[in-house]
């Protein structure tokens, strides 16, 4: 048996809230967790929105029920089969997403919201952006260990702030702590981190108060 892959065209679903236009001062990003749906995940955001803020929801292409064969459906960034193929097709789908992204608002600045699967999933894309990342808000995720020597120099150069819960069920105090260790030592990036009350989910006040605090910190 010999194994090909070919290229095809699809069409992924993409939720905006918000106008993109040439008043529109930063686009964020979101990229949701593994299981997930963009028309829940963009539901603690929908009040963000202002004359200034847009947001851009892309969902994850591979979709599947959550238990089962019927039921709730989810969505995931990869799978461990063929990971390295998943990856380089989340490249060009990212590269898709903010293309359009930056066509629609071109002075825009362009931030990065990512939870869970979707951190590993953005600090993978970093550096093959074909806009600037102004911002990566990593919340409850893991940092992928196989960074690659271009992620880890534009990640030197943006604002990141990493956020963990105390209580965080897939991801433990040790992990955090072991994360970031990982990074300091091997890659010697010693990242902005913070901790807050909570297991794995979004804390939407934290939230408010950090997209603002961040955006503040470019302007």
């Amino acid at each position: 048996m010999r194994q090909h892959w070919i290229s095809t065209e699809q069409e992924q679903r993409m939720d905006v809230l918000g106008e993109l236009t040439s008043a529109t001062k930063h686009i964020w990003i979101g990229l949701h967790g593994y299981g997930q749906l963009v028309e829940f995940f963009q539901r603690p955001f929908r009040d963000l929105e202002t004359e200034d803020r847009a947001f851009v929801f892309p969902q994850a292409p591979h979709k599947f029920y959550i238990n089962g064969v019927s039921g709730r459906v989810g969505a995931s960034w990869m799978t461990k089969d063929e990971r390295l193929k998943d990856i380089e097709n989340q490249k060009k789908y990212l590269t898709t997403v903010l293309n359009w992204a930056h066509s629609k608002a071109p002075t825009a600045h362009i931030h990065v919201l990512a939870f869970s699967q979707g951190v590993a999933t953005v600090m993978r894309f970093l550096g093959h952006s074909p806009v600037a990342i102004s911002t990566v808000l990593a919340w409850a995720g893991s940092w992928p260990l196989d960074a690659s020597i271009v992620n880890l120099k534009a990640l030197s150069k943006i604002n990141f702030q990493g956020w963990f819960g105390d209580n965080d069920e897939f991801i433990g105090r040790q992990k955090q702590i072991e994360i970031q260790a990982y990074y300091k030592n091997q890659f010697e990036l010693d990242l902005d981190v913070s901790i807050y009350k909570g297991g794995h989910k979004l804390n939407q006040v934290i939230l408010i108060s950090e997209i603002a605090r961040l955006e503040q910190i470019i302007r």
